[in-house]
């Protein structure tokens, strides 16, 4: 059995999907089997694919697309590792990064994820996901806090739980890692292991309105873990915790976001799902981090 299968499923990613294979078979650490599955490409993908020659390399091929989430549970099924690494085809990921990723797992036993920052090509800019547990869990009432190529996970935590990814269709990663730290404990390294593509085709930019409709349903689904059924005005409000838009030097509306904040600290008092000081450390740093 190899140390880590990467789970990469692919489709119509010709432009990059050469470049994004190499940054996997030239890492530091070498243990690992690379399953690619080609979900029905038409632009040629799978003739790159097919031009490597390394006995890591599994490819499985879908005459039909199936979509993401049913690649991926298909994936994760065929995967042999003791971790699976995450990776899609249009990233870079970085020659140290399996290495890195490893060594934080095999030290700390009771780590089922592990992500990391990255940088976002072609925007210059540098990924500030919360660290540890706590904060992970914290942020994801308001936005997915792992970037999910960048991730490696503990195989057997997804076998004892049985925890596959469910259609939360463009926004499954976000779902999942609720799931995920729920079970086990999530950590993000401080440094860069990922260069992250931005380009006009990314599911992000071509289905946003969907997207966001999931994401919302992600978002009410863990506020109703703390006892919080929102309104639509209420719901809105949380969206401005989520994009930093406090209006400060607004009264009405500065008011009814710390009112806002002071439900949800209540409303996990009762719970206790979450830890009460992070918890109360994040909201402050949606105030703090608004720009408005």
């Amino acid at each position: 059995m190899v140390k880590i299968s990467v789970l990469m499923p692919v489709y119509n990613m010709a432009p990059y999907i050469e470049e994004t294979i190499c940054s996997i078979l030239t890492q530091t650490y070498s243990d690992f089997e690379l399953l690619i599955l080609d979900d029905g490409s038409t632009d040629g993908t799978l003739d790159i694919i097919k031009k490597f020659d390394d006995k890591r390399i599994r490819v499985l091929t879908h005459t039909v697309n199936q979509g993401l989430i049913a690649t991926l549970n298909q994936g994760i099924d065929l995967c042999t590792g003791e971790y699976i690494a995450r990776m899609d085809g249009d990233d870079i990921a970085l020659p140290h990064r399996f290495e890195r990723q490893v060594n934080f797992m095999d030290v700390h036993q009771d780590c089922g994820v592990c992500g990391s920052q990255v940088y976002l090509l072609g925007i210059d800019s540098i990924t500030t996901k919360p660290l540890n547990h706590e904060a992970i869990r914290c942020w994801q009432l308001f936005h997915c806090t792992m970037v999910h190529p960048a991730v490696m996970i503990r195989k057997s935590v997804l076998e004892q739980y049985g925890i596959r990814y469910l259609p939360y269709i463009h926004a499954e990663d976000y779902e999942i890692w609720n799931r995920l730290s729920a079970v086990t404990q999530m950590v993000n390294l401080p440094e860069i292991l990922l260069m992250y593509r931005q380009h006009p085709n990314q599911i992000s930019s071509i289905h946003q309105g969907i997207q966001q409709v999931q994401s919302e349903c992600i978002r009410r689904d863990q506020l109703r873990l703390i006892g919080i059924d929102p309104s639509a005005e209420e719901y809105q409000t949380h969206l401005d915790f989520c994009h930093f838009r406090i209006r400060t030097g607004e009264p009405d509306h500065y008011y009814r976001c710390l009112a806002w904040a002071h439900k949800i600290l209540e409303g996990n008092l009762r719970q206790q799902v979450y830890d009460q000081q992070t918890l109360n450390l994040v909201l402050s740093q949606c105030f703090s981090l608004s720009r408005y």
